[in-house]
């Protein structure tokens, strides 16, 4: 994979060796490796550039790289998107070709210390890294940095480099006009003649390709995560557009609480106020342990839950989006399930009775206190904790079945259905976002329009 290509060797490796003059360069031109064969219409014309240049009156170096992994490489993009957005990757047969990829760190003190080189003559020199990969083998090695599990990888014989820049392009935020050109010219080994020019410059130690990967994503994860479709398709997968390891929000609260017995504690909780909710009341035990525990995940992740519930208006229009359409969606849905069970409705009309119990008023100021205690605990600190083992989308679906079995102490079907299928929804919010403020905002439109203002009951 090589970001640059330049020239068929004019001379040997280093053409034009240092002599004992100390004369500086005059330019640098930063270009790529020669490939084995003829190479692609793009290397070719690369190439051209670098002979012509080194031609020039501009005594010029020219230093050819490979693939250069970091942050603003087309080529790292290309793999990284690849790794990061896809569970399982088909792969062509020429992806057994082989190439030196180099960090963008190594790059940089090559092109400083060129500068200073003695020369004659205008040169050229290799740049490889220390590592000889294929571009199968660059794909796993970037998988396994970012966190996840060995990707499925099936060989198709028949994917041409042409078909395969259309699957790039659709993956990846590389431009098809140059990301058609960089796959095609993937047929062939680029590999270096020599790596002389480190010992010339005393930089014999260069990061090793794992490295140069976890850099650059560090680097970008500073610059936020990736947006639309793709970028919610990565949160799900884990990554949020940095390390595997540093998955985001979720992977925050992981850390901090999956080492305490927080979520164990927070879910008894909740189970022992279920339990109890015969003698006092759903809204009072379920509503008064939610917010006790939403207090003491405050009070213990103070730093991760105020990062988590930052709000803008973008957060809060797709989490009233989201509760909306839940709402929509459970007035469509339940008639037809008062129909094929009516036992739903009675169980239903009984839940409102118990959610009635007090005033009106009473249940609408407690309502938002009541939801930010519930999403602290079971999207923040049970589904964080969760995400750790069993990545997002596991994560996802166990803490909305630990919720509904939390609830089942109360012995109402209807609302042990309700808490799986919304902690989905919500979770989901959560994990796509990666911030409890659309969740909030979700839930809280929900409760308000079906529990207290457009009650299914009174139908």
């Amino acid at each position: 994979m090589s970001d640059a290509a330049v020239a068929r060797p004019a001379a040997r490796p280093g053409g034009g060796a240092p002599g004992l003059e100390s004369r500086r360069v005059g330019g640098l031109r930063a270009g790529g490796i020669a490939p084995t064969g003829t190479g692609s219409e793009h290397l070719r014309s690369r190439l051209n550039v670098g002979e012509v240049l080194r031609f020039g009156p501009v005594k010029t170096v020219e230093l050819r790289a490979s693939m250069i992994v970091g942050h603003g490489s087309l080529s790292w993009l290309i793999v990284r998107d690849l790794a990061a957005r896809l569970p399982v990757m088909v792969l062509p047969r020429w992806l057994k070709s082989r190439t030196e990829p180099v960090a963008i760190e190594d790059v940089v003190v090559a092109l400083v210390r060129a500068l200073d080189l003695p020369l004659e003559a205008s040169a050229w020199f290799d740049v490889p890294g220390p590592d000889t990969l294929s571009g199968k083998e660059i794909l796993e090695e970037t998988t396994r940095v970012m966190g996840f599990s060995h990707p499925r990888m099936v060989e198709v014989p028949l994917l041409t480099p042409r078909l395969s820049s259309l699957w790039v392009r659709f993956v990846t935020r590389a431009r098809w006009s140059v990301a058609r050109e960089v796959v095609v010219g993937l047929t062939e080994d680029l590999l270096a003649h020599s790596d002389r020019f480190w010992r010339l410059i005393d930089h014999p130690h260069r990061l090793r390709f794992s490295e140069a990967a976890r850099l650059a994503l560090n680097v970008e994860h500073h610059e936020g995560p990736v947006r639309g479709v793709w970028g919610a398709i990565e949160r799900m997968r884990g990554t949020g557009g940095a390390l595997g390891m540093n998955r985001g929000l979720l992977d925050s609260a992981a850390t901090s609480s999956s080492k305490t017995r927080l979520p164990i504690l927070c879910v008894a909780a909740w189970v022992v106020a279920a339990a109890t909710a015969g003698p006092f009341g759903i809204w009072l035990t379920i509503g008064a342990a939610a917010i006790a525990l939403g207090i003491v995940v405050l009070l213990l992740d103070g730093a991760i839950s105020r990062q988590i519930l930052r709000p803008n208006l973008r957060l809060v229009l797709i989490g009233v989006i989201g509760g909306g359409l839940m709402t929509a969606a459970t007035y469509l849905v339940y008639p037809v399930l008062g129909r094929v069970a009516p036992f739903i409705v009675d169980d239903t009309d009984l839940l409102y009775a118990a959610f009635r119990a007090p005033s009106l008023t009473v249940a609408a100021v407690a309502l938002a206190p009541i939801i930010l205690g519930e999403e602290l605990v079971w999207r923040s600190v049970v589904q964080g904790a969760l995400v750790r083992r069993f990545g997002p989308p596991g994560s996802v679906v166990l803490a909305a079945g630990a919720y509904a079995l939390a609830h089942a102490p109360l012995r109402s079907p209807v609302l042990v259905l309700v808490a799986m299928v919304c902690g989905l929804a919500w979770g989901t919010l959560r994990t796509v976002t990666g911030s409890l403020v659309p969740t909030l905002v979700a839930h809280l439109v929900w409760d308000a329009l079906v529990l207290l203002w457009l009650r299914l009951d009174s139908r």
